[in-house]
């Protein structure tokens, strides 16, 4: 009996909200992580296994990602191209 004198159910029905309550045996998804985790520690599940190689057209015979032609950045094309950065001033500049 709450203070006020409705009970539990009296304020679900005013709200128009239920609690349902979970069975016994239910498991949340943190849950399961972590079960299934031990259980491949423990070695009653085996681990996932992924192609570690990537294929496709933009992937080499070694897996490798094939940058397009002119794409990349260069930190001295930069500095040529941006004089009056202050980056840029010690570009080009011997030290004796």
């Amino acid at each position: 009996m709450h203070p006020n004198g409705y009970t539990k159910e009296m304020i679900r029905e005013i709200l128009g909200t239920s609690c349902p309550e979970m069975p016994e045996d239910h498991e949340t998804g943190n849950q399961m992580r972590r079960r299934k985790g031990q259980e491949m520690r423990d070695g009653k599940r085996p681990y996932p296994v992924y192609n570690a190689k990537k294929t496709g057209p933009n992937f080499d015979e070694n897996g490798k990602y094939i940058y397009p032609e002119g794409s990349g950045f260069r930190y001295t094309d930069y500095l040529r191209d941006n004089p009056d950065s202050t980056e840029a001033s010690n570009y080009g500049n011997k030290v004796s």
